[in-house]
């Protein structure tokens, strides 16, 4: 059997894939821990994260906010993050005017940092914020707290390796709320007047409290039998009276996550414990992201490149669509797209648009509605879902089929909804449940299908 054109060269794309991944895994394994110990700390004491991304990289900056304000994961808190900045002149003021001494500053790169990165940061600095970077390549490194460097110049494979970290980073950094005595700086009762506080677990002689996000183990002697769901005025890690009394505590009931925790029984005080599970877990899922990545049908890409380059040469445009995560992964498709010479829209950067639509019309309208006012015949409809159910998505590639366009979608799980459409050009499926895992794998599967369609000549 011959090698269909391109396959071998997807398959070696892969492979190199894996190995500047773990190498990365390797040398940055223990930063990324420390990272997250030093993260969790600045959000207990209130801190936010503010995210900046550099040219291409604008887009993981999205998805680094989307991953920590919405997370997937069933009972883990939301975390305040926010991608303000759309005009690179004003980097340093924006920064000044949002940044805080509690909140942390996230700069990402693809190559070495620009001046943009550069700035962003050292303004971030200035404000007293815990400042961390993700860089490519072998260029000097800005000045920061955490730099975690790709050892690629490749600018796809450093952007899908700085993918898995901001996704360990939002992983794991939950880790250590699980672990209050771990947070030492975060103190609820250390002001000068006494606070209310809801106990969340007991001990002998202490119990542990929590108040907006911030969690303190306290002395519980003056009050007798404190119990979880206590509300307790507290001052200087002392309980000293109970305001209001919880109710009977319910039977434990597993935490649907803890498979990607399972270390989370350490000692309270057991930092190195922690910091070294938290090492192997880092390692772990990036062997997950590498083990869906050998799954991907390159085969199945490098025929569906064909198809999209045969539309592009006459003539047509890429319009790319998906939510939250895939949102920005649409983005980046496009603007990859748009590098190599094609046209090229993602429809969800048009916020007027889908805002619109969502309050007048439905939000399952958003994308469909554009395609009916964007699409020609001929064009490309590129579907990026982790779920594959999404109504508004599947609504979008019915349309796009009505008009004539070549409909390609790429998914998580077991396909959703839109395995369902017999009438889909090309669908990719990774085959897992988990949604990071399957955003980066599915990173990759763009990234391979433009790399297979070429430049525009």
């Amino acid at each position: 059997m011959t090698t269909p054109t391109g396959t071998l060269d997807l398959a070696l794309l892969v492979e190199e894939r894996e190995r500047v991944l773990r190498a990365f895994l390797a040398a940055e394994r223990v930063h990324i821990a420390h990272a997250c110990h030093d993260m969790a700390r600045a959000f207990a004491r209130g801190g936010a994260l503010v995210a900046y991304g550099s040219g291409p990289a604008a887009t993981d900056a999205a998805h680094v906010a989307v991953e920590f304000m919405h997370p997937v994961i069933v009972g883990k808190r939301a975390l305040p993050a926010l991608a303000p900045f759309d005009d690179v002149s004003r980097i340093a003021d924006v920064t000044r005017s949002l940044g805080r001494p509690d909140d942390i500053a996230l700069g990402i790169a693809h190559a070495g940092p620009d001046e943009a990165v550069t700035a962003f940061l050292a303004t971030a600095g200035e404000r007293g914020m815990l400042r961390m970077a993700l860089i490519g390549g072998d260029a000097p490194a800005p000045e920061a707290d955490h730099v975690l460097r790709v050892p690629s110049d490749d600018p796809h494979i450093v952007q899908e390796v700085q993918e898995t970290a901001y996704h360990v980073l939002w992983e794991l950094v939950h880790v250590f709320f699980e672990h209050p005595g771990l947070l030492d700086d975060a103190c609820i009762t250390c002001g000068d007047i006494a606070v209310a506080a809801r106990v969340v677990s007991t001990g002998d002689g202490s119990a542990v409290i929590e108040s907006e996000g911030a969690r303190e183990q306290i002395a519980t002697d003056l009050v007798p039998d404190v119990m979880v769901g206590d509300v307790l005025l507290c001052h200087a890690g002392v309980a000293l009276e109970r305001l209001e009394s919880g109710a009977a505590p319910e039977p434990a009931v597993e935490d649907p996550a803890s498979f990607l925790y399972p270390f989370l029984e350490r000692s309270e005080h057991d930092v190195e414990s922690v910091l070294a599970d938290v090492e192997a877990s880092t390692v772990g899922k990036g062997e997950d992201v590498i083990a869906l990545r050998s799954g991907l049908d390159m085969a199945a890409i490098a025929a569906c490149a064909s198809d999209v380059r045969a539309r592009l040469d006459a003539g047509a445009r890429v319009l790319a669509f998906g939510n939250g995560g895939s949102t920005t992964d649409a983005w980046d498709a496009c603007s990859d797209a748009r590098a190599a010479g094609w046209p090229a829209i993602s429809l969800p950067n048009d916020a007027s648009t889908v805002t619109a639509v969502a309050n007048d019309v439905g939000f399952e309208n958003v994308f469909s509605r554009q395609l009916i006012a964007l699409a020609r015949h001929g064009d490309v409809a590129l579907a990026i879902s982790t779920s594959g159910s999404s109504p508004n998505i599947v609504a979008a590639l019915e349309e796009a089929h009505r008009r004539g366009m070549l409909t390609v979608a790429i998914t998580g799980h077991d396909g959703g909804r839109i395995a369902n459409l017999e009438w889909l050009d090309h669908l990719f499926v990774v085959r897992s449940d988990y949604v990071p895992r399957v955003q980066e794998a599915q990173a990759t599967l763009y990234h391979l299908l433009f790399h297979a369609i070429g430049a525009r000549t």
